[in-house]
């Protein structure tokens, strides 16, 4: 029997839960400029890439595969911002994100009909894709419509635009992992990949799925980045596989797939965000910020493996 049961997935989220509690409590005695209407704003506007790329990670660690070109994506999706969005308006939008569906797929394909280890394959595409962007767009630069950044960061308040669509985006998956034929798939293709195979969950449909949708998400979480920068940058998504991966292993999603909750992978990217921000506002040196992230991920894989070894 496959470990998506919502009972079961939301006591993982617990541990990134309390992260984040401590965290914002920590924070918030340590620093009086936490709570400000400046700062909360900031941790909203941060919230959202991470949170989208955490999300898609998910997806794809939920089928018990690992997506390690999300990095790549995300510059891809800037680069494509900054050189297309004065001339193309919002359809920059969709041309971005379909990028992104489309290196999903490539990865998918590469898993199933070239038989490539998921984690050789999404390397090998974050490869191509970063050769792509490095062409396309050599060093930071370009130029994303004004108009943008009004829409998503003109207003300066917690309950604001990137808030909400993160609310939204980490819902909406959660409603199709718990409450959906094609959530309840996934998590079974995670568990066991021969059993659903035997009850007619093909591999290649589960793979299409959660690799476009990690696709998709990176690019939109590239989009958001080129709009708070106003420009695009063929290396800035680098740093964002490793912080994907740690919010979905912190926020309880386990790497042999078939267990973890969006709930979980929220906190666990809140947690993330608030780490940088604390750091930032205490004025600690950023590289420990590297120390702590690294820390806490090993910590998150020894607490979940140990988890799923002691249920068996």
């Amino acid at each position: 029997m496959f470990e998506g049961s919502l009972r079961s997935n939301l006591l993982t989220s617990l541990p990134a839960l309390a992260l984040s509690a401590l965290l914002i409590i920590l924070t918030t005695y340590m620093s009086p400029n936490f709570l400000s209407d400046s700062n909360l704003t900031n941790l909203s506007s941060r919230l959202l890439p991470i949170g989208l790329v955490a999300l898609g990670e998910a997806m794809v660690l939920f089928a018990g595969r690992i997506d390690l070109s999300v990095g790549a994506i995300m510059s891809l999706a800037t680069a494509i911002m900054a050189l297309t969005s004065a001339s193309l308006g919002w359809l920059a939008i969709p041309l971005a994100l379909g990028a992104g569906l489309v290196c999903g797929v490539v990865t998918a394909c590469g898993v199933n009909f070239l038989r490539i280890n998921p984690l050789v394959m999404s390397l090998a595409t974050a490869a191509i894709v970063k050769g792509v962007t490095m062409l396309i767009l050599p060093s930071p630069g370009g130029e994303v419509d004004y108009a943008f950044y009004e829409m998503l960061f003109g207003a300066e308040r917690l309950l604001s635009a990137p808030l909400i669509i993160s609310l939204i985006a980490f819902v909406v998956i959660a409603i199709v992992m718990n409450w959906t034929r094609l959530g309840r798939s996934i998590y079974a293709f995670g568990s066991d990949p021969r059993a659903a195979f035997a009850n007619g969950i093909p591999a290649l449909k589960i793979d299409l799925v959660v690799f476009g949708m990690s696709g998709m998400l990176a690019a939109a979480a590239g989009i958001v980045l080129s709009i708070r920068i106003l420009s695009g940058d063929p290396l800035i998504g680098e740093s964002y596989t490793l912080d994907a991966v740690s919010a979905a292993i912190l926020g309880g999603v386990a790497l042999q797939g078939g267990r973890g909750n969006a709930v979980g992978v929220f906190f666990a990217a809140l947690a993330l965000v608030l780490i940088n921000n604390t750091f930032n506002l205490l004025d600690i040196d950023t590289s420990y910020q590297n120390i702590a992230k690294g820390l806490i991920f090993i910590l998150a894989l020894v607490f979940f493996m140990r988890g799923k070894a002691e249920e068996h």
